[in-house]
């Protein structure tokens, strides 16, 4: 395999109705996708059986684990552990771009 470089600004997708999560990149080991979403969407708390990373590309959001909600913003990389409950809402006025990474162990 190659190495591979992916232009999240051209890739960026939003949706009126909804949040936008499209998978940019994948092999059998991991997954990169990007999470969009306008002023307002949310992804509601929920889990994963593997790591989940996320990356603030654009805007900020609240993050809400465990119970507790923070706000999150460019720059920040959030590390979600297996089966931890998770959830983000767009509580701002801009859009919110997340690449979302989960990955395999050895």
């Amino acid at each position: 395999m190659k190495p591979t470089i992916l232009d999240l600004n051209k890739l960026k997708q939003f949706n009126d109705d909804k949040r936008s999560l499209e998978t940019i990149w994948s092999d059998d080991h991991s997954k990169i996708s990007l999470l969009c979403m306008k002023p307002g969407q949310e992804v509601h708390t929920h889990t994963h059986h593997g790591n989940h990373i996320w990356t603030v590309v654009e805007g900020e959001g609240v993050f809400t684990t465990g119970g507790k909600s923070e706000t999150i913003k460019v720059g920040q990389i959030v590390i979600v552990p297996a089966l931890e409950d998770h959830g983000i809402r767009n509580a701002g006025s801009v859009n919110l771009v997340i690449s979302s990474m989960t990955v395999a162990g050895d």
